[in-house]
């Protein structure tokens, strides 16, 4: 964990187990906490963060009820499954500490050819995702995996035309127009795709110009499908389901939020295997009230400003039956500092690899 973090510039107080933390108000901004995902320890220990932190949960297995569940919490907006190699934990850090969230890029590898389609209506929807699967095929993706792309491209696409809109009183544009009627009709503004593949993954993302898609929202539609998924109607308005059904097919699932701007949803799939579980589940917010005591601006021309140990806190869990793990991760003794001078350099955004 601390070595991904590194890689994002960060300087952090490396903390093993939560009664190391120091009492009363935690005062890092940015909170990195792997353990074994149990979620007892958090209502006390969120309840100490300030207003503006942002906690990511690094966890050793995948389970969407689970990532739901620790989703509730405040402050916590992003679960990862560790791995050996995190660089999403390295992407994840990066756009914390910057703000600049938007972007399919930051998921690939430097100079990978990202194909971009906009759209405003169902058949435009329909042209999309057959491109979007021929390219798929042609640069040799697995069938079943391509029945997986398909089938996120298209909710990721209806939640984008027909849900995100809303008019200047915010009430939802198409909630009162039949199913059927809805898809002779287009989008008030445009709605984009954009895809990309690597020799390991295949990347979505779909973009609205709304911005009305919210976390609870989300984890709403989602506990709703996981208690009772078989009493989802899929005629009735809204976006539960297909967003279900995404968190089931992807490897990754982002969520980048401009409100009342735009919504961004990125998803990853594994080409190689069979499908794998949901291994990312991740909720940005712009302009939120992190990062901007860091110095770091939306402008990419202006110099970042990396956090320091005083804004960064990497925690693990403690007690004996973790310390290898601990050690693994290198995380440093309770109270000590980490900084990417004695780990890997830091890197830029899109340099951390598809993840």
């Amino acid at each position: 964990m601390t070595t991904a973090l590194s890689r994002a510039d960060a300087e952090m107080e490396c903390v093993l187990g939560l009664s190391n933390v120091r009492p009363g108000i935690v005062p890092q901004r940015y909170v990195f906490y792997g353990w074994d995902g149990d979620p007892s320890p958090l209502a006390d220990f969120t309840a100490r963060l300030k207003p503006g932190a942002e906690l990511c949960a690094v966890v050793p297995s995948s389970s969407l009820a689970s990532f739901v569940r620790l989703m509730r919490f405040p402050f916590l907006n992003h679960v990862l499954v560790r791995a050996n190699d995190m660089p999403s934990l390295t992407i994840t850090a990066l756009k914390l500490f910057t703000g600049d969230i938007f972007g399919i890029e930051k998921y690939l590898p430097p100079n990978v050819e990202v194909h971009l389609t906009r759209l405003r209506d169902y058949e435009g929807r329909s042209r999309a995702i057959d491109s979007v699967l021929a390219f798929a095929e042609a640069a040799g993706v697995r069938r079943q995996i391509r029945s997986a792309i398909g089938q996120v491209c298209e909710e990721l696409l209806m939640n984008a035309l027909y849900d995100a809109p809303v008019d200047e009183g915010g009430n939802a544009v198409f909630a009162t127009v039949d199913p059927q009627a809805r898809l002779r009709q287009q989008s008030p503004r445009p709605v984009s795709i954009r895809y990309a593949t690597t020799e390991e993954h295949f990347a979505v993302a779909v973009r609205d110009r709304f911005g009305t898609l919210e976390k609870a929202h989300i984890l709403s539609y989602l506990e709703k499908c996981i208690k009772s998924p078989n009493q989802i109607d899929r005629k009735t308005y809204g976006a539960g389901l297909g967003l279900y059904l995404i968190a089931n097919n992807a490897t990754q699932f982002i969520v980048n939020l401009a409100p009342g701007m735009a919504s961004e949803v990125v998803c990853t799939f594994d080409r190689k295997g069979a499908r794998a579980p949901l291994k990312i589940l991740s909720c940005f917010v712009h302009p939120g009230l992190a990062a901007r005591p860091a110095g770091p601006t939306l402008d990419s021309s202006v110099p970042r400003v990396p956090p320091g140990s005083e804004q960064v806190l990497g925690l693990s869990q403690g007690g004996q039956a973790d310390s290898q793990y601990a050690g693994a991760q290198g995380v440093e003794a309770p109270g000590r500092s980490a900084s990417a001078s004695g780990t890997m350099g830091g890197s830029g955004h899109g340099t951390g690899g598809a993840s």
